[in-house]
């Protein structure tokens, strides 16, 4: 064992940064106040941040500079280091000096004003109501929240959302109260005391029917699920696509861990998204319901990303796959789980073909080049990474699968990991040195095609397999190949890019010899042909 964290502990490229900006303190805690314009897209916000300082430096936020800053006060009072100028502010970024040092905690308070150009969108619906919603991903939460807009800072946060009393709102957490106000508005309080990433906390407001259904987790913990929906799209949702709701939590607790928040509503919105994975408050496109075409699919690959996504954060966006291939992967396990294993395996079927037909395969997974965030929502880190996982799970099998990605979870939940962390739990989990399986799944582009030549001689069936891929995408170490020679499974192990493999007790010239037929590897077989 000591040789394994040996391995581990050199440097690698799993561990590998690319986001050119870092949180430079802890955000501890956001308190969001917004008021929302009830025609135009003006909004009036002040936000109070409790930081952790990691040093002496300013404490740096993000703000569109389309916002008109008011008033910034650092412990509840203006600061006055500077003679006239409380807060130096750059396009996009407000900084507040400070006389604190490392480890010290402050808060600051920040109200402005101005027009919303993204991030929060408000408008009218498709059935022309008014209606807004905060749509963040990936860093487009300071366009309208005062924030550290970083995946790897995750912080707890309250909201206090005014609107009108004819309206509701949804956001992350528990409601703690509603306040009535005396000119036809009310102020909705939520409060998430759980640590989540910005580009998850949110907010909702329209006219919207809430549905409850049956509680899930209640093993451990009951977890109330609701749809929020438009009044003509509530039957459709609650019917159709949220049908299992509950039952998908409730498989997903057992195979991870108990869900990992208070509760959980799926909320029809105008998110540019077909789904967006804000904690405890998932958005689903408003234009899925009108077509009915919001399938159950989408709902678990949502709601998986409570766990991973959420709870446990990708520390940098490119490792992006630990949120998406996540979430993909464990879609098709609910599939497996509800509908059977052929529904599963022709999941995985798709994926593949998905892979072997992008553009982005020629690229690996982990993409430190790729500098334009939205350009990360690509096969690579959905499709490809949930094949990694399904990968792991034949090379080590069910037991140590599991428990490793339960453990994964449990040791990072509320909290975030890069891909050598999780590399680093699942060789711990299967007891042996998985790090080349990493390094060739996650930082190799494309995929090993196989051309397979076949020999029979007495009772010896010889195996002749070339790698023939594009060299600019390596070769690939696959242990454990099946084979099945009629209909017999033989495992053979392919290294470098030619390997022969002799096969002992074939008494007959095989009629059939199939490659990897349970579906257990990303690879394409260019051909098998023998004599």
């Amino acid at each position: 064992m000591l040789t394994l964290f040996l391995l581990l502990q050199t440097p690698s490229p799993l561990a590998a940064r690319a986001d050119t900006v870092h949180p430079v303190h802890d955000a501890l805690h956001y308190d969001i106040t917004l008021v929302p314009s009830d025609t135009a897209t003006h909004v009036l916000a002040e936000v109070q941040t409790t930081w952790r300082l990691r040093s002496a430096a300013p404490v740096e936020m993000e703000l569109d500079s389309s916002m008109r800053v008011i008033r910034v006060l650092v412990d509840g009072k203006p600061n006055t280091r500077l003679s006239r100028t409380m807060y130096a502010r750059s396009a996009g970024e407000i900084e507040v000096p400070h006389e604190k040092q490392a480890g010290d905690t402050l808060s600051t308070r920040v109200r402005y004003h101005g027009l919303v150009r993204d991030g929060l969108i408000i408008g009218k619906n498709q059935y022309g109501d008014r209606t807004i919603f905060a749509d963040n991903w990936p860093d487009r939460a300071h366009l309208w929240l005062a924030s550290q807009d970083h995946p790897s800072d995750k912080a707890t946060v309250a909201f206090h959302v005014q609107a009108p009393l004819e309206d509701q709102v949804i956001a992350n957490g528990v409601l703690e109260k509603i306040d009535t106000l005396p000119y036809g508005h009310a102020v909705w309080n939520y409060r998430m005391d759980t640590p989540i990433p910005v580009y998850t906390m949110v907010v909702g407001i329209g006219r919207l029917a809430r549905t409850k259904l049956p509680d899930a987790n209640c093993a451990v913990k009951c977890v109330p699920i609701s749809v929020w929906a438009y009044p003509r799209d509530s039957a459709y949702a609650v019917s159709d696509p949220f049908r299992r709701a509950s039952q998908i939590v409730d498989y997903f607790s057992s195979l991870i861990g108990p869900f990992p928040y208070p509760s959980l509503a799926h909320v029809e919105s105008s998110t540019r998204f077909g789904g967006m994975e804000n904690a405890t408050a998932i958005f689903y496109d408003e234009k899925r319901y009108s077509t009915r075409n919001l399938g159950e699919p989408v709902v678990a690959h949502e709601t998986a990303h409570q766990w991973f996504g959420d709870a446990v954060t990708e520390a940098d966006w490119h490792h992006l796959w630990l949120s998406e291939g996540f979430a993909t992967y464990l879609e098709a396990l609910w599939r497996r789980h509800a509908d059977g294993d052929s529904v599963f395996r022709a999941e995985m079927r798709t994926a593949a073909n998905t892979v072997f037909g992008s553009k982005d395969t020629e690229r690996p997974i982990i993409d430190t080049a790729e500098s334009k965030l939205v350009d990360l929502l690509n096969s690579n880190n959905y499709q490809k990474g949930a094949w990694v996982l399904h990968q792991l799970r034949g090379l080590i099998g069910d037991s140590s699968f599991y428990s490793g990605l339960r453990r994964y979870y449990s040791v990072y939940r509320n909290s975030t990991a890069l891909s050598a962390d999780f590399a680093r739990i699942m060789s711990q989990s299967a007891g042996k040195d998985l790090d080349w399986y990493f390094r060739q799944a996650l930082t190799q582009p494309g995929f090993p095609v196989l051309d397979v030549r076949w020999k029979h001689k007495g009772k010896k069936l010889t195996l002749d397999i070339a790698q023939t891929q594009t060299p600019e995408w390596g070769t690939y170490r696959i242990p454990g190949l099946e084979i099945l020679v009629d209909g017999k499974p033989f495992r053979i192990d392919v290294d470098g890019r030619q390997s022969r493999q002799v096969i002992e007790g074939v008494p007959r010239k095989p009629k059939q010899v199939e490659v990897d037929p349970n579906g257990w590897w990303l690879l394409k077989t260019q051909s098998v042909s023998g004599n």
